[in-house]
Parts: structure tokens; sequence; C-alpha cells
């Protein structure tokens, strides 16, 4: 019998040769110089607190006001739950309650008086100030909210959230300042944190009927794009093309397996093999077949049985094993057993291998050069298009402007939609996020100290926008310089802030830009104060 593992001479030269090896690393650890140590120490607790502050803000609310004190406040409606409501907003937003349209969590009818709470959001630091979240997450793909407005609706009854009933619906007529098309209503799931889309509202405007105001504000219908629909087309068109494409590349590409030696301490079988079953085997000659480790219970009377019939199935890992079944008679026997050679066999298989291997490389490394061609001409084409949808949506976005700043004053845009539950409800529509300038931005305040916060919101004054970013670092953003652009984000309840012109002068190096933010000393109290500070 073969010695024990652990008494073998190779064995322990190898356990003096580690243990040597942990001595000299534990005595030059312990070498360092005391400043190292306190520096790493310094580090590794600072990332850890990083991470701990990272954890504890991942793990807030969907709904998260960031600065104490300030928030949009609920406007308290009471609402007499048998008669239903017509309700008018201050903003001119309107909501309508047909009867008996309160349940309670159980699902029964309600009467009495119950507490309707509206607010409602218009502005990036309407949006900032409430803590709502206006990032989209669509398969996989994140996506930044440009609002036409949002309005927050809860019931209560004796201090209890109660719901719209079965089949009856409260309609909302949102005040909004713009009256196009291309905007959807969501739903905030605050459980999921994210936004349900639910369809289209309706736009609806009045004004007043003067010959004067009507010579002022003429009526102006929302433009289509047909063009951008054509682009959509054409998208999907080169995608298809470039799936064809690599669809009718070669796949007949298989690596094959390199021969191994027999072991002449272990038995092993001498069998046929189908070449049209398994022909990553049928490419060698003097094919064995040795028994597994894996066969505990393998008897060698079983090696000098003459069986009836033999059968080589895949086995537990395919490409490496095979079951070998075995037949005589009632009896039926299975083993695990693995291809392998001997002698010149061996030899030779090599060879054969070493030239298959080599016709193997070239074919796969000229699939990967027709994939990577194939997938470059794509994104050269889809680059094209989406350079013309940006020019549309932007021209079109201009032309919506030019005309909503003809109407009068005194015309009102509504956006009308339906719900069936309370909540958060903004009519929006999924832009991405903005393009121009891509770097990792490095938040930094007095004396180059790192800013530590978590969400970073950018506003362009071209867009009814709040951009979330996350983490400071900044690993992905990115802004318009053409624009007119906004940075702020609190750490420890204070709000710090990057002024527009500084905009200007940010340099990227690296890939890296700083971004030394701007302490604000003043206390807020409302939204209408950030709004005065920021000039929105």
């Amino acid at each position: 019998m073969a010695n024990s593992f652990f008494q073998n001479k190779w064995f322990l030269r190898m356990v003096l040769v580690a243990s040597i090896a942990a001595v000299t690393a534990f005595f030059m650890l312990n070498k360092r110089p005391k400043n190292a140590i306190d520096s790493n120490e310094s580090a590794m607790r600072d990332s850890m607190q990083l991470a701990e502050f990272y954890k504890k803000e991942e793990a807030k609310p969907c709904i998260n006001p960031p600065l104490q004190g300030v928030n949009i406040p609920f406007i308290i409606y009471k609402v007499n739950a048998e008669q239903g409501a017509t309700i008018d907003l201050k903003s001119g937003s309107k909501i309508a309650v047909p009867k008996n349209s309160f349940v309670d969590i159980n699902g029964n009818l309600l009467k009495g008086e119950v507490e309707l709470r509206c607010r409602e959001f218009h502005d990036p630091v309407d949006f900032f100030v409430a803590g709502i979240p206006m990032t989209y997450d669509s398969a996989g793909v994140r996506y930044q909210f440009e609002s036409a407005g949002m309005i927050e609706i809860m019931a209560y009854q004796n201090g209890k959230q109660v719901n719209v009933a079965p089949k009856k619906s409260v309609t909302v007529e949102l005040a909004s300042h713009y009256k196009g098309t291309e905007y959807n209503v969501y739903k905030l799931d605050t459980v999921k944190n994210n936004w349900s889309c639910l369809g289209k509202d309706k736009v609806i405007t009045s004004k007043n009927t003067t010959a004067e105001t009507k010579e002022k504000a003429p009526t102006v219908e929302p433009k289509e794009t047909p063009e951008n629909k054509i682009i959509e087309e054409k998208k999907a068109g080169i995608e298809k093309q470039k799936e064809e494409q690599i669809a009718a590349l070669p796949t007949n590409i298989v690596q094959p397996k390199k021969p191994v030696k027999a072991n002449d301490t272990k038995y092993n079988f001498n069998l046929v093999v189908d070449a049209s079953e398994y022909p990553e085997l049928a490419i060698y000659k003097g094919l064995l077949f040795q028994v597994g480790d894996e066969n505990k219970n393998f008897n060698e009377s079983s090696y000098n049985v003459v069986w009836d019939d033999a059968v080589i199935k895949d086995g537990p890992k395919k490409g490496e094993n095979y079951l070998l079944s075995l037949k005589k008679g009632p009896k039926r026997y299975t083993l695990v057993v693995y291809p392998v050679f001997e002698g010149k066999n061996y030899d030779e298989a090599i060879k054969t291998y070493q030239d298959k291997y080599t016709k193997y490389t070239v074919l796969l490394n000229k699939r990967k050069e027709d994939e990577k061609r194939i997938e470059a001409e794509y994104q050269a084409k889809l680059a094209v298009l989406k350079k013309q949808q940006i020019t549309l949506q932007r021209k079109w976005e201009d032309e919506q402007k030019q005309e909503i700043n003809k109407l009068s004053g005194e015309e009102k845009i509504k956006r009308v939609f339906a719900i069936n539950g309370f909540g958060v409800y903004n009519c929006d529509h999924a832009m991405p996020y903005p393009q121009g300038v891509s770097c990792i931005a490095d938040l930094t305040v007095d004396k180059k100290q790192k800013l530590i916060c978590y969400d970073i919101f950018l506003v362009d004054r071209e867009k009814n926008a709040l951009f979330n970013f996350y983490k400071n670092p900044v690993m992905n953003f990115s802004f318009n310089p053409q624009s007119k652009n906004i940075l702020w984000t609190v750490e420890n309840g204070v709000l710090y802030w990057f002024k527009p012109e500084q905009f200007n002068d940010i340099k990227v190096n690296g890939g890296r830009a700083e971004l030394e933010m701007n302490k604000t000393t003043q206390k807020f109290k409302t939204a209408e104060d950030i709004k005065a500070f920021f000039n929105l």
C-alpha cells in the first residue's frame, strides 16, 4: 500500500517551506513603519464608515426629504364619502371624487367625513425637497423624468389610510405649464422604488374669450413627430440585420478535447464509439474507457465478465466523463468512466489534438473578429440614427417652447387622468441623462476635502427635470455644456451647490474632474426660499 499522504516526504518539505514563508511574511509585516500602519488603518476605517453611510442611505424609504423641516405641505380637504365632491386646488388643478368612492383596508364602503390630503410638485426644487425619486428603470436602463406636473393624493378617516372603492375612479385635472403629447402618466411604487406607466393623459386648455386674448393666445395644437417613428423603424431594422449576420456565421466550432493518458493502476475498457453521437471521441484511435474513482463499489470480477451489451452515455461532467451501462442477462451495472489513451495511441492522439486545436483556434478567432466587425458596423449606424433623433427631439422641443411662449398668460393647461388608488402620480416623459461632457466627478469642499454625500442633483435649466446621481465620487457624471446647469447635494443637513458659471471652468483630466462645491449658510424654511436662492 502507498505511504500516507501526510507521511510523504514531499508533503513535509512543502509544509516546512510554507511555515518559513509564513514566519517571513509576519516578520516583514511587523517591520512596516508605524505611520504606514496608522495610514492604512485610517483609510480602512474611513472606507468602512463610508460603506456604512451608503448602506444606511440605500435603506432609506422611497420618499425621503433631504432637508429637515423643508417640504411641500399637504393641503387637507374634507369630503363627505356618501356624496363625493369636486375640489378646486389653489394651483388651478381639480379633483373630482364620485359618491361612495372610499373603502377601508378591508374593502368596506365608508360613510361620513374623509380627509383628502393633496400636494403638487411642478419644478425641480419641488421634487427635491419632497424627496420623490425622479428616475425610471426600464429593462435594466435608467432614465430620468422630465415632468409636466406631479401630484400626491392620500385619503384618511379617523387617522387610518383608506382607498378608492372597486369600479370607482377619481378624476384629476392637473394644472400644468406643458401641453406636449410626449408625456405619460406614472404612479410611484414605493415598495419597488420605481414608477409604473399607466398610459397617456388627456390635455385640455381653456382661455378667456375676449378678442384681445384670442389674438394674443392663438390655439396651438401639439406637434407629432413622424420622423421619429421612421428613425425607430430604422433602428429596429439594423438591429435585425445584425442578428441575422451573426446567426449566419459558422456555429460548428467545437473545441477538441485534449487526450488523457491512461493510469496503469486503474481498470479500463475497450469500447467502439458511434462517431455520429460522440464526434469529440471518434477523432482519436485506440480509445479506452478508464474506470473512475467515483465507482466505490466497482468489483474486479465485473471486469472479467463477458457482457452481452454495453451502452455509453454522457456522464455527470459532460464532455469529461461518461456513463457505461453493462448488461448480462438480468444483471445491470453502470460505471462512470473517463476516455484515456495509452502508449503510441496516446502519442498519436496528442498529435491529432494539436492539429485540431490549431484549426479550432483559427476558426474561433475568425468568428470573434466577424462578430466584432458586425457589432462595430451596427453601433456606427445606430450612433448616426441616435444623433438624428436627438436633433429632431431638440428641434421639436424648441418649436414647442416657442409656441408655448406665444400663448397668452390667461391660457390654462390641464392634464386629465383617472386614478383608482391613492399615491403619487406624475405626468412625465422618460429621457436619457444629459450628454456633452462625461467624467468621474469628485465633489470637494474647503481644502480639497471630500464631501460625504449620497444623492447628487443636477438641474438643466432647459428641462423641467431633476437629474439624480449617486455617491461621491460620481462615477458616471454627465452634463450638457450648452445648457445652464446647477448642481447641489446635502451633507449632514447642509446644502452645497456648484454654481452655473463654474461649469464653464470644469477641467476633465484622465476622465476625472474636481468640482469644488459651495456651502450655503442660509437657513431654508420653504421650497420658495430655495427657489429664490437658486433663482429658479
